[in-house]
């Protein structure tokens, strides 16, 4: 008979805190990036936002989820998701000149695609 480590393999299916955003769409941006590569992810506190002020602060933290079996692979991407925030600029977009953060390929507020010169 065969002596399987149900212990390990329980864990690697659990949920480990990825990243801390600074808000829900953050952490949107964030799951979409994740959820691209193929990797499982879930936003946890994303319903908290609204009760902001009722209840403290620190519970309304808004986090990236991903199975800890997955979270190396996960990270990878977030360190490039965290580089390109750093060195990439906002951008005003040129139909509706609306500020848009450097992680948006296309204008949040009418969808109008990012070109070079609109940073």
């Amino acid at each position: 008979m065969q002596n399987i480590n149900t212990q390990s393999t329980t864990n690697a299916f659990q949920w480990v805190t990825l990243y801390k955003a600074e808000n829900t769409l953050e952490a949107n941006i964030v799951k979409g990036l994740i959820l691209s590569a193929g990797i499982e992810c879930q936003v946890q506190g994303e319903m908290l936002q609204g009760a902001l002020g009722e209840i403290p602060f620190e519970q309304t933290q808004v986090s990236v989820q991903v199975y800890a079996i997955k979270e190396r692979h996960a990270r990878e991407i977030l360190v490039n998701y965290q580089q390109v925030k750093q060195s990439a600029p906002d951008w005003v977009c040129p139909n509706c000149n609306e500020h848009n953060g450097s992680t948006f390929d296309f204008c949040w507020s009418c969808e109008t695609l990012r070109n070079d010169k609109s940073e």
